[in-house]
């Protein structure tokens, strides 16, 4: 059996005493943001509970909203406050997938903040 879903706590980054991931690879990003080895700027605090919502709309024009994965800040001093949203690699090239990104992206634009995807093969 796979555990797909559960929680980390003693944190130090983060506001809250314990973040709630859905997969073991959000599990071990969470890892890296406590342990400062988020793309070679120092993370001073991270959270996935922000209530940050995106709009965009899918191929076929249905309005929809989604909450990217991460809200982190950086030591980055060109864009220390960033979006992640972390999608496995098989879902990269699906249009809705890309309307999304496009979303987040334009989103962060806007407000001077980075988005971020990272991905990885599942």
């Amino acid at each position: 059996m796979t555990i797909n879903q559960g929680h980390l706590d003693n944190l130090k980054k983060s506001p809250y005493s314990i973040e709630w991931w859905d997969s073991k690879w959000e599990l071990e990003y969470m890892k890296e943001l406590e342990s400062d080895k988020d793309d070679g700027a120092i993370t001073i605090k991270w959270t996935k509970n922000h209530g940050i919502m995106i709009d965009y709309f899918t191929e076929n024009k249905v309005h929809k909203t989604y909450k990217p994965d991460f809200l982190v800040e950086t030591t980055d001093t060109e864009k220390p406050i960033q979006l992640v949203e972390m999608k496995g690699t098989h879902l990269i090239k699906n249009p809705d997938t890309k309307r999304k990104i496009d979303a987040g992206r334009k989103w962060c634009d806007v407000r001077g903040m980075k988005y971020r995807i990272i991905t990885k093969y599942q």
